[in-house]
């Protein structure tokens, strides 16, 4: 649309002010020494054109890097951190009752959690 409109004035000022200036014994020379009226044209055309790419443009910048701190990440109680970044905890499970008590060391991993 701007665009359009931009075509739209650029054509209006050619029109409008290319007229044909017919100055007796041929001499080109205007009302301010060798300015005429193809100058005037051309200067009106070049501030069009100036002002058609200062509206067409957006402004655009960058936006600021936000520095992202990525959160610490730890394992529950006395767990540690392995080789493969999981954590590795155990626990004893006691089975049975009286003279036939069995005790089991279980051992668990778990992705680490924010601390």
């Amino acid at each position: 649309m701007k665009k359009l409109l931009v075509a739209a004035a650029m054509a209006a000022l050619v029109s409008g002010t290319a007229v044909a200036q017919e100055q007796a014994g041929g001499s080109s020379a205007g009302a301010f020494g060798n300015v005429n009226g193809e100058h005037i044209v051309a200067g009106a055309v070049g501030l069009a054109v100036a002002a058609a790419i200062i509206s067409n443009s957006r402004g655009t910048t960058l936006p600021d890097e936000e520095i992202i701190i990525p959160p610490v990440l730890g394992c529950q109680g006395d767990d540690q951190i392995n080789a493969d970044g999981f954590c590795v905890g155990s626990t004893t499970i006691v089975t049975g009752t009286g003279t036939n008590t069995f005790t089991q060391l279980v051992t668990f991993t778990y992705a680490p959690s924010a601390q």
